[in-house]
């Protein structure tokens, strides 16, 4: 059994997020949560179909599960016409694809999203499609509430530290739960250490950015992939 789970009018028009394991495929969901139904939904909203779409794979495996997604039902995507975005977990080690899925990819020039050296990137390649990395969870602290921290990426290639704050509490950095969004200078990875960000942190997040090491091994792989070009093709 998956779980597909969508936004309206978030980055993308239509964003699509799912849980699971295994090949996803519409016959894993409940009626409600197939894309029929969702479409259904979003032209009863907006009077029309997404003109933009991003699916998502989520990363099991990364919240310590022994299970994840290894593949994606070709029919899936060929039900979805406006595909912009696909996330791919690295659990995903294979896609199948028939003529009219590439085709979709092609057309919409999918951005292909994973994590570095992984199939995801070597598909993209592969496919001639753009290639930019998924969002990396680099430290996490404890202190009443839980504080985790994700370097993000936006649409437009952006840099973005996310802070989240699991509940209201004594975090690090604030006294409240929610989101907080800290902007980094275009080809940070270039110029500034994992060290460099650390100190904009305060010392419980600091030390946890510089002992989880993440980051500082992304920063050293980020120096030899031009992901901010979108030409990794």
């Amino acid at each position: 059994m998956s779980l597909l789970e969508h936004e309206f009018e978030e980055e993308y028009e239509l964003m699509l997020r799912a849980w699971g394991e295994g090949v996803l495929c519409e016959a894993q969901l409940l009626d409600f949560q197939r894309l029929d139904a969702i479409f259904a939904a979003f032209k009863k909203k907006y009077r029309r179909l997404p003109r933009e779409i991003s699916l998502e794979l989520q990363d099991s495996r990364a919240a310590g599960c022994d299970y994840g997604f290894t593949g994606i039902d070709p029919a899936l995507l060929e039900k979805l016409p406006a595909l912009k975005e696909l996330i791919l977990p690295p659990s995903v080690t294979a896609l199948e694809l028939t003529p009219a899925a590439r085709a979709i990819l092609k057309s919409s020039r999918t951005l292909i999203r994973g994590a570095f050296d992984s199939y995801a990137e070597r598909f993209a390649a592969k496919e001639a499609l753009p290639f930019r990395p998924a969002d990396l969870l680099f430290a996490e602290y404890e202190f009443h509430d839980t504080t985790t921290l994700f370097l993000i990426f936006t649409r437009d290639g952006k840099a973005v530290i996310r802070e989240r704050c699991s509940e209201p509490g004594s975090s690090c950095s604030h006294t409240y739960g929610g989101d907080f969004y800290h902007p980094l200078p275009d080809g940070f990875y270039l110029r500034m250490t994992a060290e460099d960000v650390a100190a904009q942190f305060g010392g419980g997040l600091h030390d946890a950015i510089i002992s989880d090491g993440r980051l500082a091994a992304f920063i050293e792989k980020a120096k030899t992939h031009g992901f901010f070009t979108g030409n990794n093709a």
